[in-house]
């Protein structure tokens, strides 16, 4: 099965966009992808619980940490993330990201100024409707300004614009999703949400611990809210349907954009959660290549079970 629409923010944006820019085939490529960014101790048997912070002194392919001290009391981030964007450059067929016919794609990003969600997008010179959308062709920039995790990352300038990671404001973008959806796709197209965190996980035992939970519950908290504004649209939607019946065929309401959209919405019948089951206290900064595996083997077993639970119809 072969995506239509791949949107995400953080490291869910670096998965759209290799989705939608590789080379080859695309799971292949994304485990190729997370496999460049294994980060090990150089030597043999070391614990384990040093593996797990070894990504402190940097991984490969994906950042640095900053060397510069004497520079300490003005730092607003930790480490330098160049790498990555030569990996994603290197890696990818940007013309093929950019091609909104092979796949539509989204990202979310978060106004540093503003506070604002903006959704960077690859249907450039087309641009959907809503200040949101930002008018430009998609590029690397919108997928740092995505990851740009605050504190560990600086914050990625668009347009002269500053962002920080998309998951603060909307870390499950659903709403370019649905707002892009095309013909019958609203009626006949699954749409599919991924929960990487855990909802439990035993108390921080470090200050690295206590930012890795504190920003899983609030990205989390999002996701949570997502979800439950869906629950909320099907109720809306299913009111929407009987008042659609009910409404003459000529009726001016019909012709308002407004309409044409919330329209989009009422199609929507398949909106599927799956939860990636992650393991309570794993660190997100977890970069060894034991666990890199761990989470891709776990990802595929989740995702076949839930849909050999509830197949897909279509």
């Amino acid at each position: 099965m072969e995506c239509a629409i791949v949107a995400g923010a953080s490291s869910g944006a670096l998965n759209a966009v290799t989705l939608a820019g590789a080379k080859g085939s695309p799971p292949k490529v994304l485990k190729e992808l997370w496999g460049m960014f294994a980060a090990d101790p150089p030597v043999p048997f070391v614990p384990n619980l040093v593996g797990q912070y070894w990504s402190m002194f940097g991984v490969p392919h994906f950042y640095t940490p900053r060397m510069d001290y004497w520079n300490l009391p003005s730092w607003t981030y930790f480490t330098d993330n160049t790498p990555l964007r030569k990996t994603l450059e290197d890696l990818l067929d940007w013309d093929q990201v950019r091609d909104s016919g092979h796949m539509r794609l989204f990202v979310s990003a978060s106004g540093v100024e503003n506070s604002e969600t903006t959704y960077f997008h690859n249907l450039y010179p087309d641009k959907p409707i809503g200040a949101e959308y930002p008018d430009l062709p998609f590029d690397v920039d919108q997928v740092m300004a995505s990851g740009s995790f605050p504190l560990g990352f600086p914050w990625t300038l668009v347009r002269h614009r500053a962002y920080w990671d998309g998951g603060l404001t909307d870390n499950t973008p659903l709403k370019p999703v649905i707002d892009n959806l095309r013909d019958d796709e609203p009626d006949t197209m699954p749409i599919i949400v991924i929960d990487p965190f855990s909802s439990t996980a035993p108390q921080p035992a470090n200050a690295r611990d206590v930012m890795s939970r504190m920003f899983e519950i609030l990205l989390r908290n999002n996701l949570q809210s997502d979800s439950e504004t869906s629950r909320r649209y099907t109720r809306f939607i299913n009111v929407l349907r009987q008042a659609e019946k009910e409404l003459p065929d000529g009726a001016s309401v019909r012709k308002m954009d407004d309409w044409k959209e919330v329209m989009n919405y009422v199609l929507v019948k398949q909106i599927r959660m799956i939860d990636m089951n992650k393991p309570a206290g794993e660190s997100a900064m977890d970069f060894s290549h034991e666990t890199i595996l761990r989470r891709i083997s776990a990802g595929y077993d989740q995702t076949r079970a839930a849909l050999e639970k509830v197949p897909l119809t279509v």
